[in-house]
């Protein structure tokens, strides 16, 4: 019998219809990939399967599970199952972690409600597998908050909370939207190996067919609630039956056309720097663990120096909390410096008068790396993909809302949206949100942080079309901090490598990329994703 079978599963949430006849099964051992555009219904499957529809859901069909019909069950019954026998990674670290609670106590929480231990073994069970999934206590230790760490490694507290009851099946939801590709490979191959060891199921939602490509035995492609496509993985992705299949296919290899020439250092000659970076050092004080033995305070950026010239792209790559978000965050004067002088467009800002910054800012945005956590849920998305236009006072109101409708059509949104609240949208609408808010003002420096990588490739392909238009159209430069290489290569004119603080080596990309100068850039390389070998 198999672990997990959907039959004619339909679901509308008030007069939306959101899944229309899903068929699919799940055998123990069994790793399916769910494929899909943003709103094709890939969430609201596996938030059916675990009971956790919106108020207003009406379903039909049946979603049988180890033998239990799931759509029949109570509320009680379904907490004795969720957390012990069904497990769920969610698409947003900081949005499902509780930020008032350690990640020793979420990660025990679990293990205490189904395991029948006390709150010390819990606590032991809890380090154990937070060790598993590569947060080692000595670096890490059990009273550490979400907010301390890094995108990356609040992903992987969420894995620890999954899999600390070694469930029957693991439903995940993005589980490596947010890693970098050596630690992407690294939990992958940990879920593998989960599902080898304990023969649970693996339903593993992505929009990344080269990670489902590696891992999954089976992949069912779907498209506005429907399903298209599905069956071997290879066999799918290398026969294409389906038009829409063809279609995500060749997204994912998607190749930005560049109509101008970049300003590149190599070139420059006497133009001036857009963003100039001197010997920066950025420091945080120690956690109270290590205040004893190590007083000095822990360089999260090391004596780091270059150039960005206008309409330039250079991409940012490391492992998560290597630096990267942090000197996104000094750029922009949200971090203060230990040493070290920036500069933009030739002027001091860092250290430098309020003026100084407050004037930088009004051609400096940013794209967060988590869409949702960056916005204010009380407010529409009119106020806020207009709220940078406050720093351009001379603008009326109709001048600001044409400006807002604009930036909202350019990321394939419309007026329609102007109304709606943050949570009414995908996460890789979310993403279009935030990405329309950092060019409502036409700024002369965006820096993205992981601007694409929440978004579904067919969408991903229109962003990186979107945004390489908009530099050439206004010279934007870009620093581009990604976990994806792929997207590195085709989007960016330089690459710089950062390991530790530092930067390891940088260069243009194909340079860096074709002939990497030390073992860490190549490790980077060859744990990456491609597609291309599987079909």
């Amino acid at each position: 019998m198999a672990l997990l079978q959907i039959k004619d599963l339909s679901l509308t949430i008030g007069d939306d219809v959101i899944l229309k006849g899903i068929d699919l099964t799940l055998e123990p051992g069994e790793i399916r990939g769910i494929v899909g555009e943003s709103g094709s219904g890939k969430s609201m499957t596996a938030f059916s399967i675990m009971q956790l529809l919106p108020n207003g859901s009406d379903t039909s069909g049946s979603v049988m599970f180890d033998g239990k019909e799931l759509t029949q069950a109570s509320e009680k019954q379904m907490c004795g199952l969720r957390g012990d026998d069904l497990a769920m990674i969610f698409q947003e670290p900081m949005t499902a972690l509780n930020p008032l609670k350690t990640i020793g106590d979420q990660v025990a929480e679990g293990i205490r409600l189904h395991g029948n231990v006390n709150a010390r073994q819990a606590r032991e069970q809890a380090a154990e597998i937070l060790e598993h999934v590569g947060l080692l206590a000595a670096e890490f230790p059990l009273n550490r908050y979400p907010d301390q760490l890094s995108g990356g490694q609040r992903q992987r507290v969420l894995i620890a909370i999954a899999c600390a009851m070694r469930p029957k099946l693991l439903i995940a939801d993005e589980p490596t939207t947010a890693l970098d590709v050596t630690v992407q490979a690294k939990i992958l191959k940990l879920l593998k190996s989960l599902v080898d060891e304990y023969q649970m199921g693996l339903l593993l939602i992505s929009h990344d067919l080269g990670v489902v490509a590696e891992v999954a035995d089976s992949i069912t492609i779907l498209k506005q609630g429907k399903v298209v496509e599905q069956g071997p993985t290879l066999d799918v992705l290398r026969q294409q039956k389906h038009a829409y299949t063809r279609q995500l296919a060749e997204a994912s290899s998607h190749q930005p056309v560049r109509l101008t020439k970049p300003v590149l250092s190599a070139d420059a000659g006497d133009t001036t720097p857009l963003l100039e970076v001197r010997d920066l050092i950025v420091t945080y004080p120690r956690t109270r663990k290590h205040l004893f033995d190590r007083p000095d305070p822990l360089e999260a950026i090391d004596d780091l120096s270059f150039k960005i010239y206008p309409g330039q792209t250079t991409a940012l790559i490391g492992e998560s909390g290597c630096g990267k978000s942090t000197l996104a965050r000094t750029i922009l004067g949200l971090q203060q410096p230990a040493s070290g002088e920036i500069f933009f467009s030739g002027d001091k800002i860092i250290p430098g008068t309020p003026q100084a910054m407050q004037q930088a800012r009004q051609d400096m945005q940013i794209v967060f790396q988590d869409p949702y956590g960056s916005f204010n849920p009380r407010h529409k998305v009119a106020r806020l993909v207009g709220e940078p236009l406050h720093l351009r006072p001379e603008l009326g109101k109709e001048q600001r809302m044409d400006m807002v409708e604009q930036a909202l059509r350019s990321v394939g949104l419309g007026s329609g949206d102007l109304d709606k609240f943050a949570h009414e949208f995908s996460g890789g609408q979310r993403q279009r949100i935030a990405i329309a808010r950092a060019l409502v003002t036409q700024p002369k420096l965006i820096i993205a942080d992981e601007p694409v990588s929440a978004l579904d490739v067919s969408i991903r392909a229109q962003i990186l079309d979107l945004l390489s238009n908009l530099r050439d159209a206004y010279s934007i430069a870009y620093l581009f901090i990604s976990h994806d290489l792929s997207v590195v290569r085709a989007f960016c004119d330089e690459v710089m490598i950062m390991q530790s603080g530092k930067i390891l080596e940088q260069g243009p990309v194909d340079q860096v990329f074709d002939s990497p100068e030390y073992d860490f850039t190549r490790e980077l390389l060859d744990a990456a994703p491609r597609l291309d070998k599987y079909i």
